[in-house]
């Protein structure tokens, strides 16, 4: 990795859609280099992929959201980012509504038998998503400090 590079990922992370063009000039390159630095750096999965913020509230679509604090007995569980303190693992699920959560609960993770126990927090609101905030201006709330 160069320093083009980590620039290159700073300008993808603030705006996935930014034009190659403005990235050269914002760079001094030609597209041609920030189209190949790309390309190795998806090809060495440094880049794994091109995502969009969407306010689904706003869509009219609902969708409920939970973090799920998971206690496990057995530590042998691969390819999960573990935590520490008192639960083993934090699950981020969405589903369509709190019933389809409380379903995902009930029959699909606590009756695994290396889990011992979950604490299940709904989301209520969303005030930041992807560095991004998550309302209106017009519809201004107390500043939160993330």
């Amino acid at each position: 990795m160069d320093d083009v590079d980590w620039k290159i990922l700073e300008l993808l992370q603030k705006d996935a859609r930014i034009p190659l063009k403005e990235m050269a000039t914002m760079l001094d390159l030609s597209q041609k280099e920030v189209s190949e630095h790309i390309k190795k750096l998806r090809k060495r999965n440094i880049i794994r992929g091109f995502k969009t913020s969407i306010d689904w509230r706003k869509t009219g679509k609902h969708i409920a959201s939970a973090l799920i604090q998971v206690k496990v007995k057995d530590h042998r569980v691969k390819d999960v980012l573990v935590a520490t303190g008192e639960y083993d693992l934090i699950v981020y699920v969405e589903g369509k509504d709190i019933y389809d959560l409380s379903n995902f609960v009930t029959e699909k993770l606590a009756p695994k038998k290396d889990v011992t126990g979950t604490y299940t927090h709904i989301v209520l609101e969303e005030y930041k998503r992807d560095g991004l905030m998550s309302f209106d201006e017009i519809n201004k709330r107390l500043k939160v400090s993330l």
